[in-house]
């Protein structure tokens, strides 16, 4: 269910921009694969699966490729800088326990709570509001009013969500080019 998912939420959903991993146009491409290597988990598996592998998107960066005729040329990072991939857009899931008939939600639910749950609905936004998709596997019927309210709920999650990736990945951005373009722009001499 955790692969299906997370495949709906950003694969079918064209998050990644597949025309951007094309280097000769029928024959040659690069090939993604993100695996998730769960450790230990106490609930809300899905969100977190969903945050760590939008993040690792954003973060990876690809060979640059020269193109000459039919023969292609990988730069390594030494050469080229590496190119990040092409997000159309960055979509999250927010996962939604609910009891009493969909009368009470809770977000980020524990294990526990979990295995006590009448249903989920995962719904999967971008930052911009845009569904996704709306997942619910079996359980008890849920109101559509409840539905709209978790919708809302959900946005405010995901922004929430997007602002604390977007940091991380900036401070990291930061960490990594020690030395390098940032150095050589600063003001100050060496001397």
């Amino acid at each position: 269910m955790l692969s299906r998912i997370l495949e709906k939420a950003l694969r079918r959903s064209s998050a990644l921009d597949t025309e951007s991993l094309c280097i000769i146009a029928g024959s040659k491409c690069f090939h993604l694969r993100a695996d998730i290597h769960i450790l230990d988990h106490d609930g809300n598996l899905v969100d977190a699966s969903c945050i760590a592998l939008s993040t690792a998107l954003q973060h990876y960066r690809r060979p640059d490729v020269a193109i000459e005729g039919d023969q292609v040329k990988v730069f390594s990072p030494r050469e080229r800088d590496p190119v990040p991939l092409t997000m159309l857009h960055h979509p999250l899931c927010v996962t939604f326990s609910y009891f009493d008939g969909g009368s009470i939600a809770i977000l980020d639910a524990t294990l526990a709570e979990e295995q006590v749950r009448e249903g989920e609905v995962v719904i999967t936004l971008n930052r911009q509001g845009e569904i996704c998709q709306i997942a619910k596997y079996g359980g008890e019927p849920v109101d559509a009013l409840a539905m709209i309210g978790w919708t809302k709920m959900a946005f405010v999650k995901v922004q929430a969500f997007t602002k604390m990736i977007q940091e991380t990945l900036s401070r990291d951005a930061v960490k990594r080019d020690v030395g390098g373009l940032i150095a050589e722009l600063r003001a100050e001499n060496a001397r």
